[in-house]
């Protein structure tokens, strides 16, 4: 049993995105290289009447964590959406960005985590520790055992 515990402690460790996982992100979704890469964004610009079309800006973003590789959609409204450098505003269906403008997805999106590839090294370290210790415990109870 304390072996155990000791092997769940280590995958917390090795893991902890399986416990404190990335929540989701609504917004539009850039997939185009570039600067805005897997970057969502989150604030919305001047949208009056704009048949669905939706302009952002750069001001607030999420950006994928550590051992997250890429977006999945959760719900998407279908609709392509852009992100303004600066002000924009959709009035009617004209939309006026003043600055670069980069196109992508409008919906809400979770963070997927990078392949088990990746904790290789991590997962060979834990099972030879714990292999370690299990082979110093038995050793130590033979020590014992015969004298």
């Amino acid at each position: 049993m304390k072996n155990f515990r000791l092997l769940m402690l280590s995958l917390v460790f090795i893991f902890p995105q399986a416990l404190f996982g990335q929540g989701t992100a609504t917004g539009c979704l850039i997939t185009d290289a570039g600067a805005n890469y897997n970057k969502v964004f989150t604030s919305k610009n001047i949208n009056l009447l704009t048949g669905g079309y939706v302009l952002y800006n750069n001001s607030s973003n999420t950006s994928l964590s550590t051992n997250y590789c890429s977006w999945q959609a959760v719900s998407t409204t279908g609709n392509t959406c852009a992100v303004c450098s600066s002000l924009g505003l959709c009035l009617a269906g004209i939309c006026v960005c003043l600055g670069t403008t980069t196109y992508g997805y409008e919906g809400t999106f979770n963070m997927i985590a990078c392949d088990l590839d990746d904790y290789c090294l991590p997962l060979g370290l834990a099972t030879g520790l714990i292999g370690f210790i299990w082979i110093q415990k038995r050793k130590n109870f033979n020590d014992t055992e015969f004298n």
